[in-house]
């Protein structure tokens, strides 16, 4: 299993415009192919943004990547002040 991490530094007035677009990539993702779950996050100072989404393999972590971009990565830019950083990290699960 692969988490691909993304993050982003973004105003705090654009927050129910992020929202939205979390919404939106929701709705998205969970049809690509290795889908297993996204979690969006916001920093206490509500300035840093990102998410982080589980996936089964690391091509498909990668191949989401790609597919997540070419949807929203316009809309993304517009709203994120400066690039957003993505990384794919191995999961490791104790016990299993």
């Amino acid at each position: 299993m692969y988490v691909r991490f993304l993050t982003f530094k973004a105003n705090p007035r654009r927050r129910s415009e992020l929202e939205a677009l979390g919404d939106q990539v929701f709705k998205y993702v969970k049809s690509l192919k290795g889908f297993i779950s996204v979690h969006f996050i916001i920093s206490e100072n509500a300035n840093e943004y990102g998410s982080f989404s589980l996936w089964e393999s690391r091509a498909d972590a990668i191949s989401a990547g790609q597919s997540i971009r070419a949807k929203i990565g316009g809309t993304l830019q517009n709203l994120a002040s400066g690039s957003p950083k993505t990384e794919i990290y191995e999961v490791y699960k104790p016990g299993i």
